[in-house]
C-alpha cells in the first residue's frame, strides 16, 4: 500500500485553521446544543493525539455553513472548490505543495454504504457528542468514541469498496486514505489509550445492523502498514483488542 506521508507543517497548519474555525463557531453556539460537529482524524486526534489529518471534516446546518464558509474565504485565505463526493468545501494552499481542505456535510445526510443500500444518517449524531479541547484553549464538539469508531469503519469500508471495485477516481491516494482510516480504527480500541472506554450496547446494536462492518474490523491487522503506520501496538496487539471488541459485543 502506498504511503500516506503529508509534511508536518501542512498538518500544523490544518490545526491552526481548525483553532481558528472553533473560535468561530464557540462565539456563535451554545456549548449545550451543538449544531457544528466535527468528525473525521481532527475527532479521533481528541481521543488519541497520534498523527491528526490534513482534512477538517464539519457536520453542520446549511445556515451556519454558510456563514462558516463566507468566514473562512475572507477572512482565513480559503476559496471555494468542490471536492467530490462533498458538495461543499473550502480549500487554503500552503506552500510549497499542501492544501487544507474543510468539507462541510448537512446534517441531514443520509450517508449511504458503498455497494449498499444501508445509511449510516448523521441523524446518529443527536445526543451523541461530547466537547474535547483540540489545542489548548480551542474546545470542539466531536462524537462519542463509539459512534466515531462506526463511522470509521464505514469509511474504511467504503475506501475498500471503491479499490476492490475500482470506482476510486484517485485509487493510489484511496488505498493511503485506507490505510490512514485503519489505522485510526485501532487508535480508538487501543487499551492503553482509552480504547475500553465504548458503549458496547450501542456498538452491539449498530453491528447488527451493518453486518459487514464486523469483518472490516477484523481484518485490519491483516493490514501490516495500517498496523505499522499507527505504530503503538503490533500485530498480535492489534488483533487482540480487535477480538476483545467482537467478543464484548457479541
Amino acid at each position: 500500500m502506498p504511503d500516506y506521508e503529508v509534511p508536518h507543517s501542512v498538518i500544523e497548519a490544518s490545526l491552526a485553521e481548525l483553532a481558528a474555525l472553533s473560535r468561530w463557531i464557540g462565539d456563535r453556539e451554545k456549548q449545550e446544543d451543538p449544531v457544528a460537529v466535527l468528525i473525521g482524524g481532527w475527532a479521533v486526534y481528541c481521543y488519541n493525539p497520534w498523527y491528526g489529518s490534513i482534512d477538517i471534516d464539519l457536520v453542520t446546518n446549511a445556515g451556519v455553513r454558510q456563514h462558516l464558509m463566507r468566514h473562512m474565504v475572507s477572512a482565513r485565505g480559503f476559496i471555494r472548490r468542490r471536492n467530490p463526493p462533498f458538495r461543499n468545501s473550502v480549500v487554503k494552499i500552503v506552500l510549497p505543495n499542501g492544501e487544507i481542505i474543510i468539507d462541510f456535510i448537512p446534517r441531514n445526510e443520509r450517508n449511504c454504504f458503498e455497494g449498499s443500500d444501508a445509511t449510516c444518517p448523521m441523524s446518529l449524531l443527536n445526543g451523541r457528542t461530547v466537547s474535547r479541547e483540540i489545542s489548548p484553549g480551542f474546545f470542539v464538539t466531536i462524537p462519542k468514541r463509539s459512534l466515531l469508531l462506526l463511522m470509521k469503519l464505514k469509511a474504511a469500508w467504503d475506501r475498500a469498496y471503491r479499490i476492490q471495485e475500482h470506482t476510486s477516481e484517485n485509487e493510489d491516494w484511496e488505498k493511503g486514505k485506507l490505510r490512514k482510516d485503519r489505522a485510526d480504527i485501532l487508535s480508538l480500541i487501543d487499551p492503553r489509550a482509552g480504547g475500553t472506554d465504548l458503549d458496547l450496547m450501542f456498538l452491539g446494536e449498530m453491528m447488527h445492523r451493518y453486518p459487514f462492518l464486523p469483518e472490516t474490523l477484523a481484518m485490519i491487522p491483516d493490514d501490516r502498514d495500517a498496523v505499522q503506520m499507527y505504530g503503538r501496538m503490533d500485530r498480535d496487539a492489534a488483533r487482540i483488542a480487535i477480538a476483545d471488541v467482537l467478543r464484548l459485543i457479541g
